[in-house]
């Protein structure tokens, strides 16, 4: 049985090295996207719940957004002052784009479970990739 030899095992680890370097720069792309689509996935569901608790309890609930540093929005309770139920700060590298349509950066929703106004946010990472998180009329949210 022969064995490689030290030349051998050496090109071999060689060549996994480079592939392993060249590999670097695609994970980082990739896990900026996955960051991005994070950050639009957290901030649906934390509308969602907006909404969800807004019918169920009768009393407003929204999401207000924070476009000046640190990048965060927070899940309020409106009932007489506003109470904190949730805060999320975006990931580093994500950041608002635009925040069209909606008064003072807020997302409210009424107890029918429809917003009292409709309009997109768009959350855009360093490598200029967008995600669009669309907000109708009807309280329906989603992500495109």
């Amino acid at each position: 049985m022969r064995a490689f030899s030290l030349i051998e095992s050496l090109v071999a680890i060689g060549i996994m090295v480079l592939l392993m370097t060249l590999g670097i720069p695609a994970f980082r792309g990739r896990q900026q996207a996955v960051n991005l689509q994070s950050d639009a996935r957290t901030l649906l569901s934390d509308l969602r719940l907006a909404q969800q608790r807004t019918v169920g309890e009768q009393t407003t609930y929204l999401v207000k957004l924070f476009t000046t540093s640190p990048q965060k929005y927070q899940v309020l309770k409106r009932s007489g002052g506003d109470t904190l139920i949730k805060e999320h700060a975006l990931t580093s590298g994500v950041s608002w784009q635009n925040t069209g349509g909606f008064t003072n950066d807020e997302i409210v929703f009424t107890t029918t479970g429809a917003v009292v106004q409709s309009g997109t946010v768009i959350l855009q990472n360093t490598a200029s990739q967008t995600i669009s998180v669309e907000v109708k009329p009807s309280g329906y949210v989603r992500v495109q």
